[in-house]
């Protein structure tokens, strides 16, 4: 018996380990993501100057001070008078902190990289195993801890510096800790006592409601909603006298109001104003371009496709078992394996910005908490049926290496694997810009040949040692290039961020369309294709228009002549 109790938590150790390794190895890959500058520059800033300004109106500060937390030792730079932070200007700001500051880029970008991914992957480790060990058994903790270990929306999103995580760790806290809320017994035993635990439960999915508060404004639906999860919990399985409950209530709402007030240094209208700025965003829509289809207000079918396409197989079919399971044998423990992720995936198919399956993290770790319950159920048959749940347990990590270790692209088997992901969803999905660190060391490996580069993201390409001049570069900040001339090139070389390919970004779709029918030399991360049009009669007349279209009608009459007209 003990052999099998310790069976699946070496299993679940050893995905662990996968799970810390696949991170740094993406950490190390990967260039800073679109947003990821403006987070840590915005969160060293608030650290170092004590001044909640340069993007407080887009997100809370919680999760990007604790990224920064780290530089404070490497002392890096604020610049807090230079005009970009005096005017509020983020993403130049960004750039300016990360690639003009006496600590070397990568340093800054990777020693907060890590810190945050450490801190996310023990919080979430810890909840799912505290959670499903109480409400199930140790073995289905376990199991959800190897799901969790393998599904790369955490490797990747996990590592990076950005406000995703923070939210859906604390989303599932805030109803974790309810829960225990609810399982905690009365003292003495006798039904509306109220004894117990009750208070510290209570208090503390307060404090992590407001900790899910201050990393995402989207979390403004957590208090009520675990409010009202209690209220009916109660009423239709009473425990507590509705006295002690509304009492428990209020303690919670204090803890969840005393954290946000301490993050915001008890200027709780500057929270009220940040949120009232992304709820009056939220009918503006933005474009996005899913399974082949570019939308400017959202399509419902937007997330379901992108969970399909961009979680393990195996996650997805154990996840679905647990759920039927928990349905089949029902106690009302299991709706908050079930509501809370239901309830927010609901909400987020009316969603007018369509720009990541990260905007939907918030469920995948109940997702984890389902699947580990589905294969503890498995494993529970006993014979070879245990064996295949801690197969099954083991494959899910080994589904996550091919997108090794560019897990930000990752793709199912039900998409064709990362390599076909562009096909079906990009920007935040596939390419966030982080590409370009694989791309610059495979040039190098060519000898470094200048190429034109038509990218998306707001890392300098430069920096990685890049040699390029821009074409259709869609960023936040100012990439001019290196002075790389076209007429100059020996070889006719294109770089495309996959993003540009789907020309998401651009008002015409078609853009870059002929490229599709051409096979790159190179891809990046699975997020840049690199063409060599050298030869291509054909695509050097293409790209030529595209020169001309921009007006640089010198580089595009060197392509023509390349071209032979």
């Amino acid at each position: 018996m003990e052999n099998k109790l310790k069976a699946p938590f070496l299993l679940a150790a050893v995905c662990l380990a996968f799970h810390l390794f696949a991170g740094f190895s993406f950490i190390r890959s990967a260039a800073p993501t679109y947003d990821e500058t403006v987070h840590l520059a915005s969160g060293y800033s608030y650290l170092a100057t004590g001044r909640y300004a340069m993007n407080i109106m887009d997100h809370p500060p919680f999760s990007e001070m604790l990224s920064a937390l780290p530089l404070l030792a490497l002392k890096p730079q604020a610049f807090s008078g230079h005009p970009y932070f005096a005017n509020l200007m983020p993403y130049r700001y960004g750039d300016l902190f990360l690639y003009h500051n006496t600590v070397p880029h990568g340093r800054l970008l990777n020693t907060a990289r890590g810190f945050t991914f450490l801190v996310w992957t023990a919080l979430l480790a810890g909840l799912l195993g505290l959670l499903l060990s109480r409400l199930e058994s140790p073995a289905a903790a376990a199991f959800a801890l190897c799901a969790f270990a393998g599904m790369p929306v955490f490797i990747s999103n996990d590592a990076l510096i950005s406000t995703d995580a923070g939210a859906a760790i604390f989303y599932f806290a805030a109803f974790a800790l309810g829960w225990l809320f609810t399982a905690e017994k009365s003292a003495g035993g006798k039904k509306g006592e109220g004894g117990g635990r009750h208070w510290l439960w209570a208090a503390l999915a307060g404090a992590a409601s407001g900790l899910a508060l201050v990393s995402k404004f989207s979390m403004f639906i957590v208090p009520p909603m675990v409010a009202v999860f209690w209220l009916a919990d109660n009423y239709f399985w009473p425990r507590l006298k509705l006295s002690k409950l509304l009492g428990y209530i209020a303690l919670y709402a204090g803890a969840c109001l005393l954290v946000v007030a301490l993050v915001y240094r008890f200027d709780l209208g500057l929270y009220w104003a940040g949120l009232t700025a992304t709820l009056n965003r939220l009918d503006t829509g933005r474009s996005s371009f899913a399974l082949g289809r570019h939308t400017l207000t959202g399509v419902w079918w937007y997330f379901p496709a992108a969970v399909a396409l961009k979680t393990p197989v195996l996650v997805l079919l154990a996840g679905a078992v647990g759920a039927w399971a928990a349905v089949k044998k029902f106690r009302k423990d299991y709706l908050w394996l079930l509501l809370p992720p239901a309830v927010f995936f609901a909400v987020a198919l009316t969603a007018k910005v369509q720009i990541g399956y990260r905007h939907v993290m918030p469920v995948m770790p109940f997702l984890a908490a389902l699947a580990g319950l589905g294969l503890a159920r498995l494993a529970a048959i006993g014979g070879r049926r245990a064996w295949l749940a801690a197969a099954l347990a083991a494959l899910i990590p080994v589904s996550a290496l091919t997108a090794h270790p560019h897990y930000l692209a990752y793709f199912n088997q039900l998409g064709g694997g990362p390599a076909n992901g562009y096909k079906y969803f990009v920007d935040s999905n596939l390419d966030w810009g982080q590409g370009v660190k694989t791309l610059a060391a495979y040039l190098k490996g060519r000898g470094n040949p200048p190429v034109v580069f038509s990218y998306f993201g707001v890392a300098r390409p430069e920096s990685y040692g890049l040699a390029y001049t821009p074409l259709g570069v869609i960023s936040n900040v100012d990439l001019p290039g290196t002075g790389a001339q076209v007429c100059a090139m020996k070889e006719t070389l294109l770089a495309v961020s996959a993003t540009n390919l789907q020309s998401t970004y651009y008002s015409d779709k078609e853009t870059f369309a002929w490229l599709k029918a051409r096979t790159p030399v190179f891809s990046a991360g699975y997020a840049i294709f690199l063409y060599d049009l050298t030869g291509d009669k054909e695509g050097l007349e293409r790209l030529a228009a595209l020169f001309d279209r921009e007006g640089r009608n010198a580089d595009a009459d060197c392509l023509y002549a390349r071209a032979g007209k």
